[in-house]
């Protein structure tokens, strides 16, 4: 079946020194094979993808799906775009406190306008196919690629965001993908192999919930967690399982969308040498779409021969497929070229982008203690990872910085720590890099000096700073949440 090409999404990523010039061969290949699209990635500009996409919407033979990764709207992959915080810190500002003895409740419409606005400006670019949101629960020590990313700890609430999410998403013609079933935030890496030992009750109860009703929400595309899950009779991993996709998903939950690979190329679990026999697996086992694979020209031969040897049946091909092109032509751009205009208009308002703005602000937790009284001056001690975007701000502010790497003596301004620690969206910090923190801290609260910290990381982590400290949480260090902390410095929580 020369076809199953359709089944393969290479990724094209942006160099800085060389663009997307150097991937034209791959590109030519890849569309006179007949792939079922591409996945954009390294932070192009955005004038840069808008181009490329409308290239390979023209020169496809049928419509494609351009996907890019936007758990943090549309800039976490492409520059120039807007940046919105994390869903673990969009879900935690969505959250309304009434009164005392009362649940909260969830504000979804701050749930809804983060989905729409990634998703018009996706579409303003050519991108039609959002890959997020996480449906993973963001647990307690849990997996360290998981943490922020995760809408919650609590299924119930993690479920109400990602299908409020998903349904926005779709309102503005752009594919949503949720991540990554059954769940990987109770994983733990054995191996170099995540490996979700949970049992089948706990799975179905809670780490499956968020994907139940995403797909509830008609969710149009899955990704498959590249994860051992014994408990579902995935030993040799889910994407390889047909009892967790095509009995599970699909027959027991009524998924009948797109089921996605993760990308082959970002699992340190699978070797270049494995890349072709586990996507021979996948497919056979129920995925559509094998998702950025190293090897393209080895992965469609692998496809194309496992259909000739009855490894992938016929009947399973035909579904993949056509899956395939009814969800790529759903999301075709209007004109048919992509370019900078796709179906759903033009990209966000001003008004749209202001309340990107605030709804960072509004993520912002000051987790204990006050803003510091900043006046004409102040010293910035760095922590960890560079955190320029604060320095930035605050020179906007027209605040006289000193930077530092240890608390100066004699310094009566008050002392901004940046603390970012060296690990991902999860919440295990190194105690010894808490104990700097706090210890840098507590010397200028001796100095008499007015103190605050910057913590670039989970609430749960930034939380063992100290009740001494006064701790503003931004979550994570990209750009938009490092402005909103520092702008944090002079409103009162």
């Amino acid at each position: 079946m020369k076809e199953l090409a359709r089944l393969v999404v290479p990724a094209l990523r942006w160099d800085a020194a060389h663009g997307f010039g150097y991937l034209d061969g791959l590109i030519e290949d890849a569309l006179e094979l007949g792939v079922g699209g591409f996945v954009l990635d390294g932070a192009p500009p955005r004038d840069e993808a808008a181009r490329l996409a409308a290239r390979l919407h023209a020169e496809s033979v049928h419509p494609i799906l351009v996907a890019a990764k936007a758990e943090r709207g549309a800039g976490e992959t492409i520059e120039g775009l807007t940046q919105l915080p994390p869903l673990g810190a969009v879900s935690a500002a969505a959250l309304v406190h009434g009164e005392a003895g009362t649940l909260p409740s969830l504000e979804m419409g701050a749930i809804r306008r983060a989905a729409r606005i990634t998703a018009r400006e996706l579409r303003s670019v050519g991108v039609n196919w959002a890959l997020a949101p996480a449906c993973d629960l963001d647990v307690p020590h849990g997996f360290e690629r998981v943490g922020v990313r995760g809408a919650s700890d609590d299924p119930a609430v993690a479920a109400a965001v990602v299908s409020e999410w998903v349904d926005a998403c779709h309102a503005e013609s752009t594919v949503a993908c949720a991540m990554h079933f059954p769940g990987i935030g109770n994983a733990r890496i054995e191996g170099g192999v995540p490996v979700v030992a949970r049992s089948e009750f706990d799975l179905r109860h809670a780490d499956i919930v968020p994907f139940a009703a995403a797909v509830d929400a008609g969710v149009a595309s899955v990704m498959i967690a590249a994860a051992i899950v014994p408990a579902l009779g995935a030993r040799d991993g889910v994407t390889r399982s047909a009892d967790a996709i095509s009995r599970l998903l699909r027959a027991e939950l009524g998924f009948d969308g797109i089921a996605a690979t993760a990308p082959l190329d970002d699992e340190p679990g699978i070797a270049p040498t494995q890349e072709a026999a586990h996507a021979v697996g996948a497919v056979a086992a129920g995925c559509d779409v094998v998702l950025a694979p190293g090897d393209l020209d080895g992965t469609v031969l692998a496809l194309e021969r496992a259909a000739l040897d009855g490894v992938v049946a016929p009947g399973r091909a035909r579904k993949a497929l056509d899956r395939v092109a009814r969800w790529a032509g759903w999301a075709r751009p209007a004109d048919g070229a992509g370019g900078t205009q796709g179906s759903a208009g033009a990209a966000v308002s001003l008004d749209d982008m202001m309340w990107s703005r605030q709804i960072a602000d509004r993520a912002c937790q000051w987790l204990s203690g006050g803003r510091p009284r900043i006046g004409a001056a102040v010293e910035v001690l760095t922590l960890g990872a560079p955190m320029p975007h604060v320095t930035q701000t605050l020179r906007a502010l027209h605040v006289e910085l000193t930077e530092s790497n240890a608390v100066m003596a004699g310094m009566r301004a008050p002392l901004v720590v940046c603390f970012a620690p060296p690990a991902g969206p999860g919440d295990d910090v190194a105690r010894g890099a808490l104990d700097e923190t706090r210890s840098a801290a507590r010397v200028a609260i001796a100095a008499g000096r007015d103190v605050a910290v910057i913590a670039a990381c989970h609430p749960r982590a930034a939380g063992g700073v100290g009740s001494d400290v006064p701790v503003v949480c931004i979550w994570e260090p990209t750009r938009a949440m490092q402005e909103a902390g520092a702008r944090a410095l002079f409103t009162q929580r």
